[in-house]
């Protein structure tokens, strides 16, 4: 079989991708090791932050493309995917003055506040920081993100194939040629969005940075009255975050504290994680009851930086290390990794496979 593009692992990225070169026109294959909608990486789950607070500007820009994006997708397919509840950053006064920088920049809304303002009008919170609020934020629903980025791909004719792993990729004179266990298929260029086990695919093609696999931990809160949560990152050590989830509860973790695994062997629940979330929970936000209802586990697949690498080497592009923060930006990876896939070259491109780091804090991007 001959196809355009094949993409490797459909997950938040890889459909977001497969939706926009099938918008295009191209041919697409895609495939992926797990059934659809799977809960073995990162693009699980009913809800995820969406913010353009960054202390980089790269990420904010990025946001603010991916805003429109979403709001595209949500017309396409007659879905609501964005909830602008809007977002609290509160820790480090630095980051949040690099932050306000960054959302002045883009033209975005937004104010700065001391902790006992921000007590005042969130009185279901307690701060011992400066806080930074910004309206344009809020939640976008994964699940629903995820099936529609697949409705669009499969509406406009990409073939994508779960439960179908990858068995070789092989770099080609005249493009690649991608085998699984149906047969193989040539295309001019490969997308690899396989998330942590995408080092292990490009093993020999290409050399990344150190690809960092971790089993996170979240909990889901009951408020203790209908307050109109936002969604929070406390940005101190550890970090914590926190959003409102479509259910009604508040989900609630720790950033980057869990414990480094093979993506093939999970840990399951963290009982330590769990009491220190809970201790912070009764301290920190009187507004929830600090007793969990329940846990999830999610992978996260980064870099030491955190920093994303979406590039093109060859005829593979690389869609790696988005594992923590990537999800709010699928509209824009997808249509950067299309761009790619066509030989467009990226201009200035931040997230280059030979970029140095642009770590900015304790806190990194988050």
């Amino acid at each position: 079989m001959v196809a355009d593009v094949v993409i490797v692992g459909c997950g938040g990225a890889g459909s977001a991708a497969a939706a926009e070169l099938a918008r295009r026109g191209r041919t697409v294959v895609a495939f992926d090791a797990f059934g659809r909608g799977h809960d073995r990486g990162s693009s699980h789950g009913t809800e995820r932050i969406f913010r353009a607070a960054y202390t980089d500007e790269a990420y904010a820009v990025m946001a603010l493309d991916s805003f429109d994006g979403w709001r595209q997708l949500e017309r396409e397919t007659n879905t609501r995917l964005l909830s602008l509840v809007g977002s609290l950053d509160t820790g480090f006064a630095r980051e949040l003055a690099d932050i306000s920088t960054n959302l002045t920049t883009c033209g975005l809304p937004h104010e700065l506040m001391d902790a006992a303002e921000a007590e005042r009008r969130f009185p279901y919170f307690r701060f011992e920081h400066p806080v930074l609020w910004q309206p344009n934020s809020g939640t976008v629903h994964a699940d629903g993100a995820l099936a529609a980025f697949q409705r669009v791909a499969t509406t406009h004719g990409a073939d994508l194939r779960f439960d179908e792993p990858v068995i070789s990729i092989d770099v080609r004179a005249d493009g690649v040629r991608v085998t699984s266990a149906s047969g193989v298929v040539d295309a001019g260029s490969v997308i690899v969005t396989a998330g942590a086990w995408a080092d292990r695919l490009l093993s020999g093609m290409l050399v990344l940075p150190e690809l960092i696999v971790t089993d996170e931990q979240v909990f889901f809160f009951r408020p203790r009255a209908e307050y109109p949560w936002p969604t929070f990152i406390t940005r101190t050590i550890p970090e914590l975050y926190g959003l409102p989830t479509p259910g009604g509860l508040m989900k609630v973790g720790e950033h980057y504290t869990g414990l480094r695994v093979d993506p093939d062997v999970r840990q399951g629940p963290c009982v330590e994680a769990g009491k220190r979330v809970s201790a912070w929970v009764a301290e920190i936000a009187p507004g929830l009851d600090p007793t969990p209802v329940n846990a999830v586990t999610c992978l996260y697949a980064s870099f030491p930086d955190e920093d994303f690498i979406i590039d093109r080497v060859g005829d593979v592009v690389v869609g790696v290390g988005l594992g923590g923060h990537g999800f709010k930006f699928l509209p824009e990876i997808g249509r950067r990794l299309a761009d790619l896939a066509e030989g467009q070259a990226w201009r200035g491109n931040p997230f280059s496979i030979d970029r140095e780091s642009r770590h900015v804090g304790p806190s990194g991007h988050k």
